[in-house]
């Protein structure tokens, strides 16, 4: 499976966009690439972990976290959701792929052979004529699922030391409305919605760091989960990959 940008794209209007907004979202980026990303992710053969902040930031195995009691975790999703309400707070499920290729995890090879192809000239250079910004070295990744309930609140990416320079999303969910929420919001300072992104299939989105953005709840009545491969442009890896 090639994962080279579409030739087709108008990445001329789209780095147009991203100059004059700090963002930018192009679709059909990889066409049958994006189909074999969320077959991957719905693999049984994948490894999920359940990410909600903790003083650690250590991620808890689903099996693991769903083996525990319903009320402990019921405990442990209120008390982010008090955090939540005040704070910066997240629940949902992920997998970064540079530190499961470092432990040897044997998820689906078409998760790996994306992250290979992020970092490949071609996938690198399509970066820097989109940003125009040649500091673009690296590029990392995580697979995320989003399931009922799952949310990431108000935050800016921003992290001293990281070499962040550029977030992306892909979105490899077949079918998604917009009232199962999972939208990519951008916010004003006054804490006004400016634009939304809904998760298209085989869309990128992108967007300059530092910037105000949430994730909104996935409903409790939406009709699948929430998949995309998101992270980074950065300047230097990151620990870990």
């Amino acid at each position: 499976m090639s994962f080279v940008p579409d030739p087709a794209l108008d990445v001329t209007a789209a780095a147009r966009r991203l100059a004059q907004t700090g963002r930018t979202r192009l679709h059909g980026i990889f066409g049958d690439g994006s189909a074999a990303v969320h077959a991957a992710m719905t693999d049984p053969a994948m490894v999920w972990n359940r990410a909600i902040r903790n003083p650690y930031n250590a991620d808890v195995p689903v099996a693991v976290f769903e083996t525990e009691p319903l009320e402990e975790q019921a405990r442990l999703i209120a008390m982010a959701h008090e955090e939540a309400t005040e704070g910066f707070q997240f629940v949902f499920d992920r997998l970064r792929l540079g530190q499961a290729r470092g432990m040897g995890l044997a998820i689906p090879q078409t998760l790996y052979d994306l992250h290979a192809a992020f970092n490949a000239p071609p996938w690198l250079d399509f970066a820097r004529r989109l940003t125009g910004d040649d500091a673009i070295a690296y590029v990392d990744a995580q697979a995320t699922r989003y399931l009922p309930g799952h949310f990431l609140n108000g935050h800016t990416d921003e992290h001293e030391g990281a070499g962040r320079l550029y977030a992306y999303v892909l979105n490899v969910s077949p079918v998604w409305r917009a009232d199962w929420g999972g939208l990519l919001m951008f916010t004003e300072p006054d804490g006004q919605v400016a634009e939304t992104f809904a998760p298209q299939f085989d869309t990128l989105n992108v967007f300059r760091v530092p910037a105000w953005h949430t994730v909104s709840m996935v409903a409790p009545f939406a009709g699948a989960a929430r998949y995309s491969i998101t992270g980074w442009w950065r300047t230097n890896p990151p620990e870990a990959g």
